[in-house]
């Protein structure tokens, strides 16, 4: 079960750095060419020089021994300090749905790690060659942790109060916090400090009864079981409390009410051929297609419909919505039930695997009837990957994009029980929301 430890976190010094915002920045993996560029222009010591020196297109590795020397030079110069005393990190996230306003609430600290077949801290997502290549070098460089893994634990059993880890961070979370930040989408970040001893052991206590589950930061995660099988390999004696091996991560609940996640919609492009209405007749074989035509005058009222009609019965149904380039024509896709995936894959294929939007779109559309395999889609051969649904029917229509697959989100429930079954889901199949910014907090690996 998790581990759960209090360290000495490196911050931003606010009597140098006066606007966090300026300073911090979401993960790596969402940033783009230009945002990064913009981030480089919006302060000399944003924090996206030490999460992302290494460009988009090239493999030049003294990038990573840049980021090396901007961390230990920010440190000395005094931008970035350390706290003395070791502590836990409440940490909340303000942001707006419909209106209102909604806040996730969890804590930053320590979790020792452990391999999958431990058990403890449970993957969902399968992973990739190039992003881990990339983490390990800066990870080596650094020897910090520039970015917290997103891990969810579970609140079973009792009431919500009984079981609330935040109950415990409520004293914390009156005073006024340690930063606060606003960033690009407007979401309001704010940071606290526990420092005392009694309070930070009844959290890890509670936590202890928990298992993690890795939201975001897979790559990360098994980087750091890397690097720490690197480490292991040139220490004497170890001891199993080095800090390699430990990882920065925060945690949140499951049943927090702030929690949300958006689907990942995938753009499929550089395919030598498709015949769209050998598509439209294969999807026909799984699915019932529903056309959904528009023309110059009606094109906004048909999408607004075909967007509002792939949320529908979504808890109980597989759809998807799919728009072929250059046609004038909405197609709204719902998968005939898992009986469908009894008859193509039978036991070769788990059964909570069956249930799944991303699988049915991985395994049934993208692998049989596009020919995408497993291969080509690990490694984005002929995928591309969007968040907003509007911005992915722009994208579409550009470049060497031929199709687009419109997806409802994958449901808390689903995560869980895949995760259980310690099996994974296809790359991309969460899209946590918000985002947890780089630059509140820095883990140093060495004293």
């Amino acid at each position: 079960m998790a581990v759960v430890r209090p360290f000495r976190a490196v911050r931003y010094n606010p009597q140098k750095v006066k606007d966090p915002s300026k300073v911090t920045a979401p993960p790596y993996d969402v940033i783009s060419r230009e945002f990064k560029e913009e981030l480089q222009k919006r302060h000399p010591h944003n924090i996206i020089r030490l999460i992302l020196g290494k460009t988009h297109d090239t493999s030049d590795d003294t990038l990573y021994e840049k980021a090396r020397e901007y961390l230990e030079g920010w440190l000395k110069e005094g931008v970035l300090i350390r706290d003395e005393r070791p502590a836990l990190y409440p940490y909340t996230q303000t942001y707006q749905v419909d209106g209102r306003p909604v806040t996730r609430t969890g804590f930053i600290g320590l979790a020792r790690l452990e391999e999958p077949e431990e058990g403890g801290i449970k993957p969902h997502e399968r992973t990739l060659s190039g992003p881990k290549a990339d983490r390990l070098k800066l990870l080596a460089a650094c020897q910090a942790n520039l970015s917290c893994i997103f891990s969810l634990y579970p609140e079973d059993g009792g009431s919500l109060q009984e079981r609330s880890i935040n109950s415990l961070m409520e004293d914390a979370l009156k005073g006024p916090p340690l930063v606060e930040a606003i960033d690009d989408d407007g979401v309001i970040h704010r940071l606290w400090k526990i420092d005392d001893p009694q309070t930070i052991e009844a959290i890890a206590t509670k936590m202890k009864d928990k298992e993690l589950f890795i939201a975001d930061g897979h790559h990360r995660y098994e980087t750091a079981l890397k690097y720490r099988q690197m480490m292991l390999e040139k220490t004497e004696n170890p001891t199993g409390e080095e800090p390699f091996d430990h990882v920065m991560m925060y945690f949140t609940s499951m049943a927090d009410p702030g929690l949300l996640i958006f689907p990942t919609h995938r753009v499929v492009h550089s395919l030598e051929d498709i015949d769209r209405e050998g598509l439209l007749e294969e999807c026909k074989k799984y699915f019932d297609v529903d056309p959904l035509p528009f023309d110059e005058a009606t094109e906004e009222k048909v999408k607004e419909e075909f967007l509002e009609r792939l949320k529908e019965e979504s808890e109980e149904k597989i759809k998807f919505g799919l728009y072929v380039r250059d046609n004038p024509v909405y197609y709204m896709l719902t998968f005939r039930g898992k009986e469908v995936m009894d008859a193509l894959f039978g036991s070769s294929m788990a059964e909570v695997h069956k249930g799944l939007d991303v699988t049915v779109l991985h395994s049934v559309i993208l692998e049989k009837i596009l020919g995408i395999d497993r291969e080509a889609q690990e490694a984005g051969k002929n995928l591309t990957y969007i968040k907003d649904a509007r911005d992915a029917l722009k994208v579409v229509e550009g470049g060497n994009n031929q199709l687009l697959f419109l997806m409802n989100p994958t449901r808390i429930e689903d995560i869980r029980r895949v995760s259980e079954a310690g099996l994974l889901m296809p790359q991309k199949s969460t899209y946590f929301y918000p985002k947890l910014l780089s630059g509140l907090v820095i883990n140093l690996l060495k004293e």
